[in-house]
């Protein structure tokens, strides 16, 4: 038996520093007597809500508390759970936890315990406890309803659903396998798992399209601002984030390094990244600002080019995409002259033309590019693999199947698909990404 199985874990599960309340989280089966403990008092019944003075180990009172019991299995935990709602002291709190490590076998707990053990236990899967992460690390609204939605297990629900569906193709090859010599079974007993496996290979496809959007959410965008020196890349990232972000100077090459800052758009977190101007250089620092700018602009879901107005416009700059903007900067320097065709707009920044209309772009780019018809299913890259080796095995299922009618083989991929699916909701043996996953929670979850 393991110390995770035996010990009682103990943390704060609120936020660090003072506050009017903290909440201290207990798990464990010494959970009521670190209660009794710390109130020298009768508990009270499950799930309801008492107030008891606490004390420390001379019988000193030394805070009135709010405590709550939870009786395993109906906790979070799936254990004996309590929580401890305090004044948000640190010296209160450091108390609590003092008094109540001086039992046997209860300790402090590590990162993501308290989430692991409802796992463990299977109060979650692993999909909702990464969603759990992502909810308390969420920092734009979009990102808390995407997290939300893992957390009340929309994605798990779904790929419980594929599951079925591959044990269910999976039981029509077992009869074409054990019934094939008696006569009951057709030459085409396996013909309905080619449908199957059709409709489960368009879903597949869809879910992983819908993830690049998805994992665009729980990432954030990110926006390279292009163009040679003095185009104005440092005055409109200071523009966009309305305060100094940048130095703005008139002297080329002032911006030698990629100057990330942060934004939020339509509820979606995006970094917009000021980059060193684009020309050749002798100097081995600015040429390094200029490779780093290429670097981090390749990566870029939106890359925002400047062209000064009174400078040689010329032709679209050829990397520019779909998603990319072709933006004529200090349009107020050009005296009423025309622009190409394929410019999306002209700026001025000391003005304020034009802002209001990259604005509305950007809006609209981050929109196209976040948006969905469907709620995510993956979004994070263990996801995204192990859907991709599902849907690989399917594949080859089929082609077994139509080519040369090998069952066995084909019947075999089956499995390995719903293996690659369980993997992602944990119920195989992922041991390896547990403490991966885990170790990014917080103490106390």
């Amino acid at each position: 038996m393991t110390h995770q199985e035996t010990d009682t874990i103990i943390a704060l599960s609120s936020g660090h520093g003072r506050s009017g309340i903290a909440v201290v989280r207990v798990s464990g089966p010494k959970s009521d007597k670190i209660l009794k403990q710390l109130t020298h008092f009768r508990l009270p019944a499950p799930r309801k809500a008492a107030t008891r003075w606490l004390h420390d180990s001379d019988g000193v009172r030394f805070d009135e508390a709010l405590i709550l019991r939870f009786s395993a299995p109906n906790s979070f935990t799936g254990e004996d759970c309590a929580e401890i709602h305090c004044h948000g002291s640190p010296a209160i709190v450091e108390a609590i936890l003092i008094e109540a490590t001086r039992l046997k076998k209860v300790r402090l707990a590590e990162r993501g315990e308290f989430s692991r053990r409802a796992f463990e236990n299977g109060k979650l899967d692993l999909l909702q406890a990464e969603g759990i992460a992502d909810l308390i690390d969420a920092n734009s609204i979009a990102q808390m309803k995407q997290a939300a939605r893992f957390v009340g297990g929309d994605a798990s629900e779904r790929i419980e659903t594929w599951r079925k569906i591959i044990l269910e193709a999976s039981a029509f090859l077992a009869a074409s396998i054990d019934f094939s010599d008696e006569g009951d079974v057709g030459e085409d007993a396996h013909a309905p798992v080619v449908g199957l496996i059709d409709e489960l290979v368009s879903e597949f496809n869809a879910a992983l399209t819908d993830a690049k959007s998805a994992s665009r959410i729980r990432d954030g965008l990110r926006i390279a601002i292009l163009g040679k020196p003095n185009a104005g890349k440092s005055t409109l990232i200071n523009a966009l984030a309305k305060r100094d972000a940048a130095i703005v100077s008139d002297i080329p090459g002032t911006t030698r390094d990629v100057l990330e800052t942060h934004i939020v758009l339509n509820g979606v977190p995006v970094t917009v990244a000021d980059t060193a101007g684009l020309r050749l250089t002798e100097d081995p620092i600015e040429a390094e600002g200029v490779k780093r700018a290429r670097r981090w602009a390749e990566d870029a879901d939106i890359r925002i080019f400047l062209t000064r107005a009174d400078d040689d416009i010329g032709d679209r700059p050829t990397e520019l995409g779909p998603n990319d903007i072709w933006v004529i900067s200090q349009a107020d320097r050009a005296d009423g002259e025309l622009f190409p065709n394929d410019v999306d707009l002209s700026l001025a920044v000391a003005t304020g033309q034009g802002m209001d209309t990259l604005e509305s772009i950007l809006l609209q780019k981050v929109v196209g590019l976040t948006s969905s018809e469907e709620a995510p299913t993956v979004v994070r890259l263990r996801h995204i693999e192990s859907l991709n080796e599902s849907l690989s095995a399917l594949q080859r299922a089929k082609a077994l199947l139509m080519e040369i009618g090998d069952v066995d083989l084909a019947a075999f991929e089956l499995s390995i698909a719903r293996t690659s699916l369980d993997q992602i909701l944990g119920h195989v043996d992922v041991e390896d990404i547990l403490g991966e996953v885990f170790s990014g929670f917080c103490v106390g979850k």
